[in-house]
């Protein structure tokens, strides 16, 4: 049988967003807590349009995200730009690239930032310390690995409705593993050039396919939210896959200590 996930607790006012995502798949101890924490202690404040840092870039830190949006990007032949995941409330950037030196993707902030960085040393010393966040951290890393896997998928086999389809549901699995509640109203704060960039489609396309989605009842689209109006529709038209969900800790070393 496998093992109940525990049941999840709402984070207090003082509990960090990236506390609550850890806590969202794990019952963490309270040392367990506190060494997440300690990654937080330098929080920067980062506004609209700011390059957090550029592709080739030699990084030395991680970031945590408190507030605000942030772009992963990289340009293409032509200048064109792929976006090539989103990063808000609770995500930790830079884990990806994590085994490279250089910076495999730009990091720009989409909206005003509060961002804690901290260096690559401290998560290696956390995960001494802490074996069971490693594999937590591990897990989460491969469920966002293949999350971005699928949206590739859909952008060569599906046309262009259902790759936003795809998109919308990831970003609001992606929220609701943070907030452990299941609204269908998600706060999407991008333009449409940026949901093109993300999923290969112009800007004017993303603008016809929204009123098409909007006409068929399956989203509304208000400045910064989009709401799920049918969301088994959406669902049915992408193929999506919910990988935040769950995890798959049967094989997670205890607690230390």
């Amino acid at each position: 049988m496998p093992p109940q996930r525990p049941q999840y607790r709402r984070p207090t006012l003082f509990d960090s967003c990236f506390v609550a995502r850890l806590n969202r798949y794990l019952d963490l101890t309270p040392s367990e807590r506190d060494a997440i924490t300690q990654l937080e202690r330098d929080p920067k404040n980062y506004a609209a349009g700011t390059t957090l840092w550029t592709e080739g870039d030699d990084v030395s830190e991680l970031l945590i995200v408190h507030q605000g949006w942030a772009l992963s990007e990289t340009r293409l032949t032509g200048g064109k730009r792929q976006i090539l995941r989103f990063h808000f409330s609770g995500d930790l950037i830079g884990a990806s690239g994590i085994a490279f030196r250089d910076a495999p993707a730009s990091i720009v902030a989409a909206t005003d930032m509060v961002v804690c960085r901290f260096p690559r040393m401290a998560l290696g010393e956390t995960f001494i310390a802490h074996p069971r966040l490693a594999a937590l951290f591990f897990s989460i890393s491969q469920m966002e690995s293949i999350d971005l896997s699928d949206r590739l998928r859909a952008m060569g086999r599906s046309e262009g409705k259902a790759r936003l389809a795809n998109l919308f549901l990831s970003i609001a699995a992606r929220m609701r593993a943070v907030t452990g509640e299941h609204n269908p109203v998600v706060r999407i704060p991008l333009t449409q050039s940026d949901l093109g960039d993300a999923v290969g489609l112009t800007q004017v396309h993303v603008n016809r396919l929204i009123r098409q989605m909007t006409e068929e009842k399956l989203i509304t689209r208000n400045r910064s939210t989009v709401t799920l109006l049918d969301e088994q529709g959406l669902v049915d038209l992408s193929r999506f896959v919910d990988r935040f969900s769950s995890v798959d800790s049967s094989w997670f070393p205890p607690a230390a200590g």
